[in-house]
């Protein structure tokens, strides 16, 4: 049994912060230690626990699964820790050199993102953010080991574990080229089965639900291009007859930008939730708390100037 007075607990917090940056020098470097402490930190760290913890992998450094078994109980220590020493204390935004690390799909950067960013560099100019891809399997791990500290995007399942919180509700919108396609917004029904579509492949629901409601009102498509990358849709119907059906949020943001048209839905479609996760032990830290509600106030904000 190791004697606890010969442990130094600051490794706990070397281990936490190269399970959050997977990088010696960025690790370091977030909890304001030199480079070469951070290297003597993890090699005492792996002959503590007879592992090698980290391994390098084109320029990151994957945690095995003994770091990974050992990310959550060493996170919950340190938010225990943090929790009572910082009781009462209150988070000053204007003064904090705090890093969030958010994981959002590419939709929820679109949506949510540019609001948080306005927020932030408003009201905490020295905090930074880091935004990861996310995808659902690997989602509770990520929040466990403390890759990220809060997730935002669609999660048709719930999330272990996890705290959670629906943000808004999001519809679906056209999206289109009206000089290409020849038609004007709001787009009939005739025009829209008509058009090539363009469709998310990510997005199942979405591409059944479409499919059903054009069958009841007699109508069938031809989808001519998948694609997982959301983003791009809009670039590519620049200048193209076809017609996609996305995001609202997406279609706002983007139509401008890519010479596009919006136009509601001409077929009944059910929108969905968009909600954010976080790990339990941050509930109370009041970092992470007032990282929670701008991200709650800016998605608040646009849905009230919509």
């Amino acid at each position: 049994m190791t004697d606890l007075r010969l442990f130094d607990l600051n490794l706990l917090v070397a281990f936490d912060s190269l399970m959050g940056e997977r990088n010696v020098t960025r690790a370091a470097q977030r909890i304001h230690i030199g480079q070469p402490a951070m290297s003597h930190a993890l090699s005492r760290l792996r002959e503590l626990f007879g592992d090698e913890l980290f391994t390098r992998n084109a320029g990151s450094m994957l945690p095995t699964p003994k770091a990974l078994e050992l990310a959550g109980p060493i996170g919950e220590i340190l938010a225990d820790i943090r929790e009572s020493i910082w009781a009462g204390r209150a988070f000053r935004p204007e003064a904090a050199e705090a890093t969030f690390r958010l994981g959002a799909t590419d939709y929820a950067e679109v949506a949510v993102l540019p609001d948080v960013l306005t927020a932030i560099r408003s009201t905490a100019p020295k905090v930074r953010v880091i935004v990861s891809t996310i995808e659902r399997e690997w989602l509770g791990s990520m929040l466990t080991s403390g890759t990220i500290d809060l997730a935002i995007g669609y999660f048709s399942e719930s999330v272990e574990p996890s705290g959670s919180e629906v943000l808004f509700h999001e519809e679906f919108d056209c999206l289109f080229d009206a000089a290409a396609c020849e038609v004007t917004a709001p787009i009939a029904l005739e025009d829209y089965a008509a058009l090539p579509h363009l469709d998310m492949s990510h997005c199942k629901e979405l591409t059944e639900g479409i499919e059903a409601a054009l069958a009841f009102s007699g109508f069938a498509r031809f989808v001519f291009l998948t694609t997982p990358h959301l983003l791009t849709i809009p670039f590519l119907l620049h200048g193209f007859r076809a017609v996609a059906t996305v995001p609202r949020r997406l279609a706002k943001n983007c139509a401008a930008a890519a010479g596009l048209q919006i136009s509601p839905m001409p077929l009944p479609m059910n929108g969905f939730d968009v909600s954010m996760h976080w790990h339990p032990r941050t509930d109370t830290d009041p970092a992470h708390r007032w990282f929670r509600q701008l991200v709650r106030d800016a998605a608040l904000a646009r849905a009230a100037h919509r």
